[in-house]
C-alpha cells in the first residue's frame, strides 16, 4: 500500500534547486452535478526515487465547468505521474511545460481509452494509452508465481534475462501491431527492466546470494534520466539488498569506525567536552595508528555522555562504510540518501535536522539530493504546529486526566500510575460508545499507515456512538509519537504508556502482535480481540457495527 502524501507545502521549499516543473491542466466535459459532488477533486501524483511506498500526491479542486489546473516540481527530465479522478486513473509521462488531460464525462466508465491528452508527451500518453488498454487484454501476461518456479535455480543472469522477456511480450505484440514511438519503447522498456530488477533483487535477498558484478549496469543503469514507478521500486529493493549485504559477517569482517571518524563525530556531536578532551580528540584526527586500552576509555566516558546521538551517527557512519567497501560510488550515494530518507519517519524532528545535516552534504548526486530535500522537508513542514503540542504536552504532564495536544488529539500519560487504571480511565471515559483501539508504532511503513488507515473509520461514524483509542509501542524518544500524531492529525484518545505498562495492558488484550486491533462494546466490554485491522476496512466496519 502507498502512503499519500500532500505536496502543498513542498514547491516553495525545492524553487531554490530547482526550476523545472510541469503544469497540468485539463477538463471533465458533461460533468453533472452529481458527479462533480462525489468527486469534486482530482489528483495528480508523483514518484520519490528514495520511498517508492509513498506517493507526492497535489489536489487540483475541479471549477465548475470541469476545468483544473496544478503545478509540480520535476527533479528528473522525464518522470511517470499518475492522474486519479474518482475511480478513473491512468500513468503519463511528464516533461517540463504544460501537460493536458481531458475526459468526457459520459463515457468514463465505457470507453477503453477515455483519455485526451495534449501539450508534453502528448502522442507519447496516447499511444501509452492504447497499450495499456492491449495489455489488459492480452491473454498471456506474465505471472510471478510461474515465474519463480521457473527460474528457482537459474543463476541472476539468467533469471534477469528470462524475466525481462517475459515482461517485454505484451509491448512487443503491441509494437507489432501499431509503430511505437521511440521515447514510448523507452518508457516502457524502462518499466520492464526495472521489475525484472527488482525479481532478481528479491531473489537475491530470499536466498541470501551475492549478485555479480557484471550486471550492475543493467540492475542500475548509470546517468538513468526518466523515472518510474517500478525504478523507485526497483532502487528501493536494492538498498535492502544492500543493507542485507553488509550485515553479513564477511561484509562486517574490518570492525567498526575508525578512530578517526569517531573522533570527527565527538567533536561535532559530543556533549560538555573540556578542552583538554578537545585537544585529545583533535590528536587523534591526525593520527592512524590504532586505539590503545586506555584510549577505548577515553571514548567510552565521552559516547556515554551523548550515547543516544552518537551511536546513532555512528551506526549510520558504520553502514555507509560498509556500503563503500561493497558498491561503486554511484550505489553507495543513493544508499547515503535512502537510509537517511527512510529513517525520518522514525526520528523526532531534533534529530531529523542533526541527521540531514550530517548526511545532506554526502550525497552529492543532484537528483538525489533534490529527492532527499523533497522527503526531509515533508516530514518537518508542521514543525512549528508540532512543537507546539509538544510544549503543551510537557506543560501537562504532570496533570490527571487526557491533554488535548493538538485539535482532536488527546493524550494521556502517567509513567508512575498504574496501567489498569489509565487503560480503565480512557474506557470509561467513552463509555456508550463502541472503541476501537489499535496498538501500532512509527517503526514501519505498515503500521504507520495502519495510524493513518484508522482515522477513516473514526470518520465514518459519529462521535457519540464511536471512540477511536490509539495504543503506541513506543521506542526511543518518547515523543515521537505525538509528533508523528501530531503532524498526521490522528484524531482520537492517545495512550502513551511506558514498556511496562503496555506489556500489562497487550497482556489484557491478549494481542498476538504490536500492531493489532480491538474492539470493546458500550458498556466496557472487549468483544474482539485481534480485530481487522483498519486497512481491512470493510472486515473491520463489520465487526465495530456488530456492536452498535
Amino acid at each position: 500500500m502507498r502512503l499519500l502524501l500532500a505536496l502543498s507545502l513542498l514547491i516553495p521549499v525545492l524553487s531554490f534547486a530547482q526550476t523545472d516543473s510541469v503544469i497540468v491542466t485539463g477538463r471533465i466535459k458533461n460533468l453533472s452535478a452529481r458527479l462533480y459532488r462525489e468527486s469534486p477533486t482530482v489528483l495528480v501524483s508523483r514518484n520519490n526515487i528514495l520511498q517508492a511506498s509513498r506517493e507526492l500526491v497535489r489536489p487540483a479542486p475541479l471549477n465548475v465547468d470541469g476545468t483544473f489546473r496544478v503545478a509540480l516540481p520535476l527533479i528528473y527530465p522525464q518522470e511517470e505521474m499518475y492522474f486519479n479522478y474518482g475511480r478513473i486513473s491512468t500513468a503519463f509521462l511528464a516533461a517540463p511545460g504544460t501537460l493536458s488531460i481531458d475526459l468526457d464525462a459520459d463515457s468514463l466508465f465505457t470507453a477503453a481509452v477515455p483519455f485526451k491528452f495534449g501539450g508534453v508527451n502528448a502522442q507519447v500518453n496516447t499511444q501509452f494509452s492504447r497499450y495499456k488498454a492491449f495489455e489488459a487484454a492480452f491473454p498471456n501476461k506474465p505471472d510471478n508465481r510461474k515465474l519463480s518456479d521457473q527460474v528457482g535455480s537459474k543463476s541472476a543472469v539468467e533469471t534477469y534475462r528470462i524475466v525481462t522477456v517475459a515482461y517485454q511480450t505484451p509491448f512487443w505484440q503491441f509494437a507489432a501491431r501499431q509503430k511505437p514511438f521511440p521515447l514510448l519503447v523507452s518508457w516502457i522498456g524502462s518499466t520492464n527492466r526495472y521489475n525484472a530488477a527488482s525479481f532478481v533483487y528479491d531473489k537475491a535477498v530470499a536466498e541470501s546470494t551475492k549478485l555479480p558484478v557484471s550486471l550492475n549496469d543493467t540492475l542500475r543503469p548509470s546517468g538513468d534520466r526518466l523515472l518510474t514507478a517500478s525504478r523507485a521500486v526497483a532502487m528501493n529493493q536494492f538498498a535492502a539488498y544492500a543493507s542485507t549485504r553488509i550485515s553479513t559477517p564477511e561484509a562486517g569482517a574490518s570492525g567498526g569506525l575508525t578512530v578517526q571518524t569517531l573522533s570527527s563525530l565527538l567533536l561535532r556531536y559530543g556533549r560538555n567536552l573540556s578542552e583538554t578532551e578537545q585537544t585529545r580528540l583533535r590528536g587523534y584526527l591526525d593520527n592512524t595508528s590504532t586505539a590503545k586500552g586506555a584510549d577505548l576509555r577515553f571514548f567510552q566516558n565521552l559516547v556515554k555522555r551523548s550515547s543516544d546521538t552518537i551511536q546513532r551517527l555512528a551506526a549510520y557512519e558504520n553502514m555507509i562504510r560498509r556500503s563503500k567497501e561493497e558498491f561503486d560510488e554511484e550505489s553507495v550515494s543513493y544508499l547515503t540518501a535512502f537510509w537517511l530518507a527512510n529513517s525520518l519517519p522514525t526520528l523526532t524532528l531534533d534529530f531529523a535536522k542533526l541527521l540531514y545535516s550530517y548526511a545532506r552534504p554526502q550525497v552529492t548526486d543532484p537528483q538525489l539530493g533534490q529527492s532527499l530535500d523533497e522527503v526531509y522537508w515533508l516530514q518537518v513542514s508542521d514543525s512549528t504546529r508540532v512543537r507546539a503540542a509538544l510544549k503543551t504536552l510537557k506543560e501537562r504532564s504532570d496533570k490527571a486526566g487526557s491533554t488535548e495536544i493538538s485539535p482532536g488529539v488527546f493524550v494521556t500519560r502517567n509513567a508512575l500510575g498504574s496501567s489498569a487504571a489509565l487503560f480503565d480511565q480512557i474506557i470509561a471515559a467513552n463509555r456508550g460508545k463502541v472503541i476501537y483501539v489499535l496498538m501500532t508504532s512509527t517503526a514501519t511503513d505498515v503500521e504507520r499507515q495502519a495510524a493513518l488507515d484508522a482515522q477513516r473509520l473514526r470518520s465514518t461514524y459519529k462521535s457519540r456512538d464511536f471512540a477511536l483509542v490509539y495504543l503506541p509501542v513506543i521506542e526511543g524518544e518518547s515523543t515521537l509519537w505525538a509528533e508523528f500524531a501530531t503532524k498526521n492529525n490522528l484524531s482520537g484518545d492517545h495512550l502513551m504508556l511506558t514498556e511496562d505498562q503496555l506489556m500489562d495492558v497487550a497482556g489484557r488484550l491478549r494481542s498476538e502482535d504490536r500492531l493489532s486491533a480491538t474492539v470493546i462494546n458500550r458498556v466496557g466490554k472487549i468483544v474482539k480481540r485481534n480485530a481487522p485491522l483498519p486497512g481491512a476496512f470493510e472486515e473491520a466496519r463489520k465487526a465495530i457495527e456488530k456492536n452498535f
